[in-house]
């Protein structure tokens, strides 16, 4: 990424692949060649694959339960197969005409409505289980918390890009980023969407450290961040309880799951429980496609947060590795993106888009194999949900998007 072009300013007519703008170099003897090319080949591929093996395992993983519950045994499949084709066109068609710059210009208007969105769930959206987090618009669910945290990152991008030169300030870096992070953390916590919450705060500090701000400031957020828990968890317990009453009886059953399977203590640790008996029964090969038993009635809603445990039943070991190694291509491929970002702007932007997808898809391996709490959070490219996915496929238009444009010095 070359500081001396500035891509903002500069016209941009749209030219055919691998074909140069030649712009003269402020500042220097230097030509700065910007390049509008393809899209990022093995990104794409990548983003291809993972589609196409999730909407299989959400298939494979649901067709006992549309079957019991609907009598189709493609009821959430074809649901999900109509999401992908309308996700795959939004995603090529982002990707081929979305402008990065005019992001920019809209990021803090976004953001806004979405915090909006999320704090008007409460009042008028759909409960289940006991959480409210759906809006339902004609028959279809909708996850505002997906729109947040996009929306976020992207404030944060405009923000950072726009005082680069100011984050290693307390009042003029940290503070802002702090206060531009803190609504939304708390519009997700009020809807008892801790996922949510988490990622969030994960994002933000994930920003932070992109922002070059210092490390002494850092400490201090991350100092704060464990002091707040601690207190949460002790003497302000009673606080956290009355507000998010879930968090301590998942972190009982955490504990010990299997202790919580029976009727008598309510069956919260039915769940974490089969979904290790899912993980444990797969062995190395896997017992097929198609072939889990833990889909049949004993883990309850395999096609969503707990899918992942069905594809270690069905593919095993192996298949495991295979799409581990496809989210890595995923994270490289989306550091190599931001890495040759032609500014600032679009290097964090694309870097926080990797790094959401990377967070969830950890978060969601932890909870299905009992390293963490249950938090109710999806596998990326994989768990049902169309509106989730529609989301998603957006963001990586973007992704490849930005993927089309770089600048190259010629001494």
């Amino acid at each position: 990424m070359n500081e001396n072009a500035n891509p903002e300013t500069t016209p941009v007519a749209e030219e055919k692949p691998k074909k140069a703008k030649k712009v003269r170099a402020s500042g220097g003897q230097n030509r700065i060649y910007r390049l509008i090319g393809e899209v990022d080949r093995p990104m794409l591929i990548v983003i291809i694959a993972l589609v196409c093996i999730g909407s299989v395992m959400v298939f494979s993983a649901s067709y006992a339960v549309c079957k019991q519950r609907f009598g189709d045994s493609y009821y959430f499949a074809r649901r999900q197969i109509i999401f992908v084709i309308a996700g795959l066109i939004a995603m090529g068609l982002i990707a081929k005409l979305l402008d990065y710059r005019v992001l920019k210009r809209f990021a803090y208007i976004g953001y806004v409505g979405a915090l909006g969105l999320n704090f008007l769930v409460p009042f008028a959206g759909k409960t289940v289980n006991g959480a409210t987090r759906w809006f339902v618009i004609f028959g279809v669910e909708f996850q505002p918390s997906e729109l947040l945290k996009f929306f976020l990152v992207l404030a944060l991008s405009t923000y950072i890009s726009n005082h680069y030169s100011e984050m290693r300030s307390l009042r003029r870096g940290v503070l802002p980023i702090l206060l531009l992070t803190a609504p939304a953390a708390l519009a997700t916590l009020i809807q008892n969407h801790m996922s949510a919450t988490i990622i969030i705060l994960l994002l933000m500090a994930i920003m932070l450290w992109l922002s070059g701000t210092k490390g002494f400031y850092l400490g201090v957020v991350a100092g704060a961040g464990v002091l707040g828990a601690t207190v949460l968890l002790g003497p302000a317990r009673s606080l956290l309880e009355r507000f998010v009453p879930q968090v301590f009886g998942r972190l009982e059953v955490w504990r010990d799951p299997f202790s919580y399977m029976t009727y008598t203590t309510g069956g919260k640790g039915w769940q974490p429980a089969q979904s290790l008996y899912a993980i444990s029964s797969g062995g190395f090969w896997g017992l097929g496609l198609g072939q889990s038993n833990q889909k049949h009635g004993f883990l309850p809603e395999p096609q969503n947060d707990y899918i992942f445990a069905i594809l270690c039943e069905e593919l095993g070991y192996f298949g495991v590795l295979c799409v581990v190694a496809l989210y890595g291509v995923f994270a490289y491929r989306g550091y190599h993106i931001s890495k040759n970002s032609p500014n600032r702007f679009c290097s964090l932007l694309s870097m926080g888009i990797t790094a959401q997808v990377v967070i969830q898809t950890l978060l969601n391996f932890a909870v299905v194999t009992n390293s963490i709490p249950s938090t109710g959070i999806s596998l990326p490219f994989f768990s049902y949900g169309g509106t989730s996915l529609l989301i998603l496929l957006a963001e990586m238009g973007i992704l490849l998007s930005i993927s089309r444009y770089s600048f190259i010095e010629q001494n």
